[in-house]
């Protein structure tokens, strides 16, 4: 058995708008929000997984987003490895997918308040 198998990452893109401020892709779930996660496949790393997914699920082209950081999010369930890109805002019409959204830091900020952080993303 692959020690990798049902093993989940998450992530986020942070969208530099034109006028400095930020917002964040994030996966609305009724009244909550969640991180865009997905499980870890078994012939990639969490890395790989995590931009295969934003490739085939929002049809992004991943060369359009870098990655400033990797952390951990822990939970009562799980430890989730979180990575954050960021894009600028000319290439934000690339997303096409209803699924997920931009939200404001705000949004971010309880979202990340439900997870214990393992050395805090710092943006």
């Amino acid at each position: 058995m692959n020690v990798l198998s049902n093993k989940r990452v998450a992530g986020t893109i942070m969208l530099n708008l034109h006028d400095g401020t930020k917002k964040f892709l994030i996966h609305p779930v009724g009244k909550t929000s969640e991180f865009v996660t997905t499980e870890v496949l078994e012939d990639m790393t969490g890395l790989a997984s995590i931009l295969q997914h934003f490739k085939k699920n929002i049809q992004l082209d991943v060369t359009s987003i870098s990655l400033v950081e990797l952390t951990n999010a822990h939970s009562e369930t799980e430890d989730l490895p979180l990575f954050v890109f960021e894009m600028e805002e000319s290439k934000a019409d690339l997303i096409k997918n209803d699924t997920y959204r931009w939200e404001s830091p705000s949004r971010l900020k309880a979202l990340l308040s439900v997870y214990d952080m393992a050395g805090m993303p710092m943006f």
